[in-house]
């Protein structure tokens, strides 16, 4: 089961084409002290929770093979209370 998770995801990312919309240096357009150190922005024709494309980080890696995932989980979204 491990293995086709990341076949998986190796497939979503082959079969969708990265759009960067805030490259490498440039400023978050809200936190203009934050900038950012990679190309980001989400793959092409894909919808994540917040009804966006699928956020993506474009790093280093001439090969463009996934090298790692990051997951966020927002408890107050869900009513969750300290």
């Amino acid at each position: 089961m491990e293995i086709e998770f990341w076949q998986y995801l190796d497939k979503l990312v082959d079969s969708n084409s990265v759009v960067v919309d805030r490259p490498r240096g440039t400023t978050h357009p809200r936190f203009p002290d934050l900038i950012y150190p990679l190309d980001y922005g989400y793959l092409q024709d894909t919808i994540s929770t917040d009804q966006s494309g699928i956020d993506f980080w474009v790093g280093d890696n001439e090969d463009k093979i996934l090298d790692a995932l990051i997951c966020t989980i927002d408890l107050k979204k869900n009513g969750y209370r300290d």
